[in-house]
């Protein structure tokens, strides 16, 4: 059917079964308009995933249903990507975007959807970086937190060390890495938050891409150093392997990531 929200026209298509609710829709966040997927009943906090860099919500399709048989799980695609739009002035679109501006669309994409807090954050890649920036912007709104290989603030300067080639096509002013959540040479991410959180990385190489064959052990032992310093951020954090996956451990082993989902919201519904 077709409903009308905010003087703006947005598609709404539902599905409902004996186990499973699906709904999608193009909701408005700043100027863009997003697509966003929701799965599931909502039993305690709901689960957003966010994709990593370039990536849209189909990153997620083989761990949502499984998240979807005990809550509320919602994914969807940033500004000019997947299915969502980007406004077309000079500027501003999903390559201009700073991460404060990814965080401020996920907000108001969540507004508009009218799902409120609390929420179990889960980031893959960049996404991480990103659900943690949201965490501090909103704080209280995020219980607790799942990071699927995620990027590190201090990893461009980290790999710059081993190998100076390994950055290309990026630039390393200060103001520009910091407006996508990177941090100049020497500077240290300050994250911390004291909530339920398990970091995922990967058990496959995956320095075989774009990385120096040269220095292969290196960047997998500087990426290991990163994924446990994550998880060292929560007094309640915990670090697992995906012992078969590369990078997209949602793809290649989606019932880890939908483990720890559950496992997270398991101990925040324990809580209560």
């Amino acid at each position: 059917m077709i409903c009308v929200q905010r003087g703006l026209l947005c598609a709404l298509a539902l599905m409902t079964t004996s186990t499973l609710t699906v709904e999608t829709q193009m909701l408005p966040a700043k100027k863009h308009q997003l697509f966003l997927k929701c799965t599931g009943e909502r039993h305690g906090p709901v689960v957003v995933f966010e994709s990593g860099m370039g990536n849209a919500s189909s990153d997620w399709s083989k761990v949502q249903p499984e998240v979807a048989k005990f809550t509320k799980a919602c994914s969807y695609d940033r500004a000019g990507l997947g299915k969502s739009t980007t406004d077309a002035t000079p500027g501003y679109g999903p390559h201009a975007d700073t991460l404060e501006e990814k965080v401020e669309d996920l907000h108001q994409l969540l507004l508009s959807a009218h799902i409120a807090p609390p929420y179990l954050s889960v980031g893959h890649s960049a996404g991480g970086i990103l659900v943690r920036r949201f965490a501090l912007k909103y704080p209280g709104s995020v219980q607790g937190m799942v990071l699927v290989d995620s990027a590190h603030e201090e990893q461009v300067w980290r790999f710059i060390d081993i190998d100076p080639k390994v950055i290309q096509g990026v630039s390393l002013k200060p103001e520009d890495l910091r407006k996508n959540g990177m941090l100049p040479a020497r500077e240290r991410s300050t994250w911390h938050i004291d909530i339920p959180l398990i970091v995922i990385q990967h058990g496959r190489s995956i320095t075989g891409d774009g990385l120096t064959k040269a220095h292969e052990a290196e960047f997998e032992a500087a990426m290991h150093s990163m994924q446990k310093d994550l998880a060292s951020r929560s007094s309640q954090g915990e670090l697992r392997t995906a012992e078969h996956s590369g990078h997209d451990i949602e793809i290649e082993e989606p019932e880890v990531v939908a483990k720890a989902i559950r496992d997270i919201w398991d101990k925040l519904e324990a809580g209560k």
